[in-house]
């Protein structure tokens, strides 16, 4: 028989048992943790230790995990103005709404796991949404208010997305209507590998055209309704990218009043409007309609198709790493290697 409130007893194989709360379920029911030893001293001091510990635990856990995602947030002093917004879009959209009201001390691996099952978004995504949970559940397990409760959580895996790529055809009648002056973000974009928000905050300042090169140095974008020019997502997206000498002639014939490379009226061409420019232009082309980053793609396949190497052009792209270029563009290589292969038919028909 145990005593009084200590919660130890003595088993039939002679050794003695102490149990604690470890956790709590899903449906926040206590869960047991055990300890084992055969003198009755030493489990009652692993008993002290852990009920210290969770003790420790306890201190600042009664507080729900939206006032501490919201604590962890405000601390986040050091990451990019729109990586904030991105945190705190997954915050108040995904995370509050279904894991808001629960208690620090009650966040189990199964809640997790539930809330990770329960999104209706992209594996990618999912992703995203867990990293941010997890990053400010490692900072509550430092300051003793939780245990590692995320580590066996499994995450869904990425579906590979469709890369869709012009043809050489369907590039050249794309290329066939481009008229306006500002249509140079075309080339750049299908020649250069430049994203719409690097093309859309290009500026001159940043175009050697003695060097015949461009550097990337900013990226435009939307923050709360208000268009915004801020350096680039990652290091590797900071680079010098070569201009071809044909674009670099045509460069060399634009009107250079705006600071801007795309311009209209004096001022730069939201990214949103540019877009819409060039739906009119596959239409004008009559191409199907797809995405203005097909263009990027449709680089990053002629490039390989003419010999260029993934180094290179994985340094081009701003690519955090060769092997998510390779990853990408597996398969543009491998229809050009099937392509070349099928020269040898030439060979056997001779």
């Amino acid at each position: 028989m145990a005593r009084r409130g200590e919660n130890i007893y003595k088993r039939k194989d002679g050794r003695y048992e102490g149990r604690y709360i470890k956790s709590y379920s899903i449906e926040g029911k206590a869960i047991y943790g055990y300890v084992y030893d055969k003198s009755y001293t030493r489990v009652k001091e692993k008993l002290v230790f852990l009920k210290t510990d969770k003790k420790k635990c306890s201190k600042g856990s009664s507080m729900k995990l939206s006032e501490w995602m919201d604590i962890w947030f405000n601390s986040k002093s050091e990451i990019k103005k729109t990586t904030k917004i991105i945190y705190r879009g997954h915050i108040e959209n995904h995370i509050n709404p279904m894991l808001g009201e629960k208690k620090l001390r009650k966040i189990t691996t199964d809640i997790l796991q539930n809330f990770v099952s329960s999104l209706s978004l992209a594996p990618s995504t999912v992703k995203v949404v867990f990293s941010i949970l997890k990053a400010a559940l490692i900072k509550a397990e430092e300051r003793g208010y939780i245990e590692n409760v995320w580590s066996k959580v499994k995450l869904p895996k990425n579906k590979k997305s469709e890369v869709i790529v012009l043809t050489i055809s369907e590039q050249k009648r794309l290329e066939e209507v481009l008229s306006k002056s500002s249509d140079i973000g075309v080339l750049i974009c299908l020649y250069m590998g430049l994203r719409i928000g690097e093309l859309c905050a290009l500026k001159w300042e940043n175009v050697d055209l003695e060097r015949s090169v461009i550097k990337v140095k900013l990226t435009q974008v939307r923050i709360k309704g208000r268009i915004e020019f801020i350096s680039p997502k990652s290091n590797s997206s900071y680079r010098t990218v070569p201009i071809p000498d044909f674009l670099n002639t045509k460069l060399k014939k634009l009107d250079r009043k705006c600071e801007f490379v795309l311009s209209e009226h004096g001022n730069f061409i939201d990214v949103r409007t540019y877009r819409r420019r060039f739906k009119s232009l596959l239409k004008k082309a009559e191409l199907p309609d797809i995405k203005f980053h097909a263009l990027r793609h449709t680089f990053a396949t002629r490039a390989l198709e003419v010999g260029v190497d993934y180094k290179t052009l994985s340094e081009i792209l701003g690519h955090s790493s060769v092997a998510f270029t390779m990853d990408l563009y597996v398969h543009s290589l491998e229809a050009h290697k099937k392509s070349q292969i099928n020269k040898l038919t030439d060979i056997y028909n001779s």
